[in-house]
């Protein structure tokens, strides 16, 4: 039996969307494919875990919360003093939604194949990963 039904890595971003276009005013949300599926996938009743790295700031501290809040498995979640968490704004205009991205440098974008969990990757059913770079999970 495998000890999660679905593992996901992926970079988590902090979403701020514009309430009114032309307005300074966001409201702050969580963002990232792979932490919005986990946290769905938790709340049909799988067993979940994500794997990723976050800043040691403010921002991966509410990443941690909301997944723990959720159900989802963060022994597979690093920190990182030397980085930040991924930030992303959205703004509105006539020709529809524009994304701003921070993610130059994230806690995420430095992961490295030696860094994974391949134990408990190998111990799901399922795995979801979104990364920028491929990794070699044979090994």
């Amino acid at each position: 039996m495998s000890s999660f039904d679905v593992v996901a890595l992926g970079e988590p971003m902090i979403e701020f969307n514009q309430t009114r276009a032309g307005e300074p005013n966001y409201l702050q949300g969580f963002g990232g494919d792979t932490s919005n599926m986990i946290i769905a996938a938790a709340r049909q009743g799988a067993r979940t875990a994500y794997l990723t790295r976050l800043g040691d700031d403010e921002f991966g501290r509410m990443f941690l919360a909301l997944w723990r809040s959720e159900g989802v498995d963060t022994g597979g979640v690093a920190t990182d003093g030397a980085a930040h968490t991924a930030v992303y704004f959205v703004t509105h205009n006539a020709a529809g939604h524009v994304f701003s991205y921070l993610r130059a440098g994230s806690a995420a974008s430095r992961m490295r194949p030696e860094d994974l969990p391949l134990e408990m990757i190998r111990s799901a059913r399922f795995r979801v990963i979104s990364a920028r770079r491929y990794f070699d999970l044979k090994k």
